[in-house]
């Protein structure tokens, strides 16, 4: 009778720590390392394009998370302007704002249609994806990262020393 009673306990404490952590990891998985893998999207402007990037977490909160993020570029067209934006980077969950995407940073190839940059940004509410686009944020999408299954393109998250306790 005790030894069933403590299993009983003991698995009930289990349950409830591991219900804990899956919400912490959900509330804000992205407060990491994030490394992203462009792919292009159907009917792309850059076909024969790919790219990677890192979106790392360094501490903060809300909208004044801090946010290194370094990207690079090839098979695009040469001598072009390019922005990387991520969508959802501001608003509520359901508001335009939240639907919406937001430059992060902004390059033009060189003579090989490779390219890239850096930034070091305030704010980032959500990360699950993020696009390489022609020209400036309203332009067409060239390549893309999510954390959806099947892509194109990929989003993994990795505990960085900033990342919040878990």
């Amino acid at each position: 009778m005790r030894r069933a009673m403590f299993r009983t306990l003991m698995g009930a404490i289990a349950l409830i720590t591991l219900i804990a952590w899956a919400a912490l990891g959900v509330s804000a998985a992205h407060e990491n390392a994030n490394r992203l893998t462009f792919a292009p999207l159907p009917d792309s402007s850059a076909p024969a394009g790919a790219g990677v990037g890192t979106i790392e977490f360094r501490g903060g909160d809300g909208s004044g998370s801090r946010w290194t993020a370094t990207f690079r570029f090839m098979g695009l067209r040469p001598d072009t302007r390019y922005t990387v934006t991520v969508q959802g980077r501001f608003g509520d969950d359901g508001t335009a704002e939240a639907a919406a995407f937001t430059e992060i940073c902004t390059f033009r190839t060189d003579t090989g249609g490779a390219g890239g940059c850096w930034t070091y940004a305030l704010g980032l509410r959500r990360l699950g994806v993020a696009q390489l686009r022609l020209g400036d944020a309203p332009g067409p999408p060239a390549l893309q990262a999510t954390r959806a299954a099947g892509g194109p393109g990929a989003i993994e998250s990795a505990p960085n020393r900033f990342a919040p306790p878990r």
